[in-house]
């Protein structure tokens, strides 16, 4: 059972277990890894939280939120099934986001590549916005679920592969004002991809350079400037 541990004491036990996690996977990475990054020995570590598997869940569930960690702690269980029924629902919600706003966009009549352009700029802000404020769950998952089966149908099938879907189907939808060449489902990839580095990665870099704080913007007009070319 974990003891009550202070909040901000669980925020950087998070922010490590983050960091292990993307440095090593889930299978390679030990609790002596958390314990070295925070300076303290690993049974520090498990008075806060029962096993790896459940301070996987928590740097899920509250990474990129510490202060909404309950007032019980990290404790919780263990079966990454139900981590994985947990990510489904939160990424099904992300999904969902993205595609009330693109069912909205299309019922709109475009006659423009500039007013499209608009459009897809509208769109892209709003999904880098997204995954940026899950930032910690998307890199951690990108670097784990392939090694946790039960994670890795959820992220890739009804995560990442969800929204490229959406993009596809949309761009279709969009396709006389889309003016590149490249097959509509390579270009959703992309846009996808494009908007996870942008969103997510780039604050993991060990050497970040000084990009604006909110790179939402300079990502829309790039994904604007790939579907349909820069202004005149």
């Amino acid at each position: 059972m974990s003891r009550t541990t202070p909040s901000d004491r669980l925020a950087k036990l998070l922010d490590a277990a983050a960091g292990a996690f993307v440095e090593h996977g889930f299978q390679r990475t030990q609790m002596d890894d958390i314990a070295e990054r925070l300076g303290v020995s690993k049974g520090t570590v498990y008075r806060a939280v029962d096993s790896k598997e459940a301070l996987f869940a928590a740097v899920i569930e509250w990474g990129d939120e510490p202060d909404h960690v309950p007032s019980t702690g990290l404790s919780g269980s263990a079966d990454l099934a139900a981590v994985a029924s947990d990510v489904a629902a939160q990424l099904a919600a992300a999904v969902a986001t993205l595609e009330l706003v693109t069912i909205v966009a299309t019922r709109r009549r475009l006659r423009t590549p500039g007013v499209f352009g608009d459009e897809i700029e509208r769109i892209t802000a709003e999904l880098h916005r997204l995954m940026r404020s899950r930032r910690t769950a998307v890199m951690v998952l990108d670097r784990c679920a392939g090694e946790i089966p039960e994670l890795a149908a959820v992220w890739f099938g009804e995560g990442r592969y969800a929204m490229v879907d959406l993009w596809a189907d949309y761009l279709d939808l969009r396709s006389r004002l889309v003016t590149t060449e490249v097959d509509r489902a390579i270009l959703a990839r992309t846009i996808v991809e494009t908007v996870t580095t942008w969103a997510v990665k780039m604050p993991w870099d060990r050497a970040p350079r000084p990009y604006p704080a909110d790179t939402a913007e300079a990502c829309a007009a790039m994904i604007r400037n790939l579907v349909i070319g820069a202004p005149r």
